[in-house]
């Protein structure tokens, strides 16, 4: 956790980087088009804050809403600005850390690309308040338009996607993921939209283009067009800072995350009380983020999970599964019949399935939900906030959350019940 008192000793070139990950909707969310250049900026402030900025080569300077870097940072975590906007163009975040020594180090991570650390990039310890220091020159090139990349994987409360649906439904919607009191949907075009509950910025959601999206505890992760994760919200233990590559799907749990490289190798980061971040060797087909455990899907079928397992939810069933989802202490797998089969804590039999063959499987905090081949939604479990009343009607796609469900209909629009509010559309 924080370290108050070393953060306030080494507050030189503070970016309020807790106040740089508000978003402002108004705004532009698309992403770079062309070539931009230019540097980081940063001042001493004489409260013994550290103000960020950007200063593109020909332009003015750019100061985005949130630009002032912690007193309580953590060492060694970075964090983020929100988006720098230069000709009403989103462009990237300033993102920068603590170190050891106490002096600061910056980067700047474009839109749709990955981190860039420019040679100068350390605002020392002693530094005259008032006086703007700049790094190195910084050049950011437009990434090369790419397909979007399906889901390979889906994290806690992530949504399956029925086959035979369309993704480009009238109402624009491709994905939903339901969260702890939150929700991200994913829209047609690419962009990200999150609502409710965002009392750590789970919902300032970063511009730019994603292919899937994954709500956590009090974060959430993006997989971006360029196979590239990023990660928003509480920053605590590492959650939200995904190491760089790419990645074919990503999963956002209880302050930790993990992706799953295009060779195979599941990768975690953030939170590892129970070991939930460390994942075996080898190669898996899907990674499925719970509260304290995670599972992942072999090429064989078979179902491996680690971390947290007061309740057996790591107790993997033998035999071969298509799909698997892990919840909040329990467990369930599709299997290729079509059955479901659910393991781990069932006080409120959530790891009790009805009967009859599902195309998906879900499982959110303390229930379950399935989609029927015939697009229907069918939910078991606790249900004190109605989470597990399915409305009727088609969908293809569900996703189990903390409290509530969330469900993606063919026609585009997304429906919620549970705990949370139920106009998402």
């Amino acid at each position: 956790m924080p370290n108050p008192a070393r953060m306030l000793a080494a507050a030189v070139l503070t970016v309020s980087l807790a106040a740089i990950v508000a978003l402002d909707l108004s705004q532009p969310t698309h992403a770079q088009s062309e070539e931009q250049s230019g540097r980081i900026v940063a001042r001493r402030l004489a409260d013994g804050r550290t103000e960020f900025g950007w200063q593109p080569t020909d332009t003015a300077r750019v100061l985005p809403r949130s630009r002032h870097f912690p007193t309580d940072a953590q060492v060694g975590r970075w964090l983020n600005s929100s988006p720098v906007v230069v000709d009403r163009e989103a462009i990237g975040r300033i993102n920068a850390r603590l170190i050891d020594d106490g002096r600061i180090e910056v980067a700047f991570t474009p839109t749709d690309g990955e981190r860039i650390l420019p040679s100068l990039r350390y605002v020392p310890t002693s530094v005259q308040a008032g006086r703007w220091l700049r790094s190195s020159e910084i050049i950011i090139t437009p990434p090369p338009a790419a397909s979007a990349r399906g889901f390979a994987a889906a994290g806690a409360g992530e949504g399956y996607t029925a086959p035979g649906v369309p993704l480009d439904a009238p109402l624009g919607f491709a994905a939903v993921s339901a969260g702890n009191g939150y929700t991200c949907e994913l829209r047609t075009s690419g962009a990200v939209e999150c609502r409710w509950r965002s009392t750590n910025g789970q919902m300032d959601v970063p511009d730019g283009v994603f292919s899937a999206v994954s709500a956590g505890y009090e974060h959430s992760c993006g997989l971006r067009t360029s196979g590239a994760v990023e990660c928003w919200g509480a920053s605590w233990y590492g959650a939200t800072d995904p190491p760089g590559g790419a990645f074919n799907a990503v999963g956002a749990g209880y302050l930790y995350s993990c992706g799953l490289r295009a060779s195979g190798v599941v990768e975690c980061w953030g939170y590892d009380k129970d070991g939930q971040t460390d994942p075996p060797g080898g190669v898996f087909q899907a990674v499925s983020v719970g509260f304290s455990h995670t599972c992942g899907l072999r090429a064989s079928g078979a179902v491996e999970c680690w971390g947290g397992n007061l309740y057996g939810q790591t107790d993997a069933q033998g035999g071969t599964f298509s799909a698997v989802s892990a919840g909040g202490r329990h467990t369930c797998g599709l299997r290729a019949s079509s059955v479901v089969e659910c393991w781990g804590r069932s006080d409120a039999g959530q790891t009790d399935p009805p009967g009859g063959a599902f195309s998906a499987i879900s499982a959110g905090g303390k229930h379950t939900c399935g989609l029927r081949p015939t697009g229907v939604v069918e939910c078991w479990g606790y249900n004190l906030y109605g989470q597990t009343d399915a409305p009727d009607g088609v969908f293809r796609a569900v996703s189990a959350g903390g409290s509530h469900t969330c469900g993606l209909r063919a026609s585009g629009e997304i429906v919620c019940w549970g705990a949370t509010r139920t106009d998402a559309a």
